[in-house]
C-alpha cells in the first residue's frame, strides 16, 4: 500500500541510513507529506511516499528538501520526534521520525523519539566524516563510517 519513490544514486554513492517520517505542518505534529530520509555517502535525500502507487503533486517539493552532504551544517533534536536539519545556505528542514515498522501514525511520535535520536546521530556523524558542520573538528583524522 505505501511505497517510497527511491532517489537515483550516483554509481559511487552508497546508502548509509534510512528513516521513515514526514514533514510536519508548521509547529504542529500533523503531517504535511510522508517521506523517507535517505542518508548516503554524499547526500541527504528525501524520497516521497506513494499510497496505492498514486503519484502526488508534492513529490517535487519533497525531493527539493534534499541536500548535498557537504552543505549540511547541523542536525538538532526538537520536540517529540521532530528534528531540524540546517544547511550552510540558511535553509532549515523539519522532519518527524516515525517508527520503523507499522503504519507510522502521527500520534505515535512520542514512541519514535529513539528513532529521532538515532537519525540525529547518523546525520551528525556523516557531517563530521565529510568535514562539514559544527562537529567537524571533533573527528581529527576524518573518522571511519560504521
Amino acid at each position: 500500500m505505501v511505497r517510497y519513490v527511491q532517489p537515483r544514486l550516483a554509481p559511487d554513492e552508497t546508502v548509509l541510513f534510512t528513516q521513515r517520517g514526514y514533514f510536519p505542518i508548521g509547529a504542529t505534529v500533523f503531517s504535511a507529506y510522508g517521506a523517507l530520509l535517505v542518508l548516503t555517502t554524499s547526500r541527504l535525500l528525501f524520497a516521497p511516499v506513494r499510497i496505492w502507487k498514486i503519484r502526488n503533486p508534492a513529490e517535487a517539493w519533497v525531493r527539493g528538501k534534499s541536500m548535498n552532504l557537504p552543505d549540511v551544517t547541523a542536525a538538532e533534536p526538537a520536540s517529540g520526534a521532530r528534528l531540524t536539519i540546517s544547511s550552510r545556505y540558511g535553509d532549515t528542514v523539519s522532519f518527524c521520525a516515525v517508527l520503523p515498522t507499522g503504519p507510522g501514525f502521527v500520534w505515535q511520535v512520542r514512541d519514535a523519539v529513539p528513532c529521532r535520536d538515532e537519525t540525529v546521530r547518523q546525520v551528525r556523524q556523516a557531517i563530521r566524516v565529510t568535514g562539514t558542520g559544527s562537529g567537524a573538528a571533533d573527528v581529527g583524522d576524518g573518522g571511519a563510517w560504521r
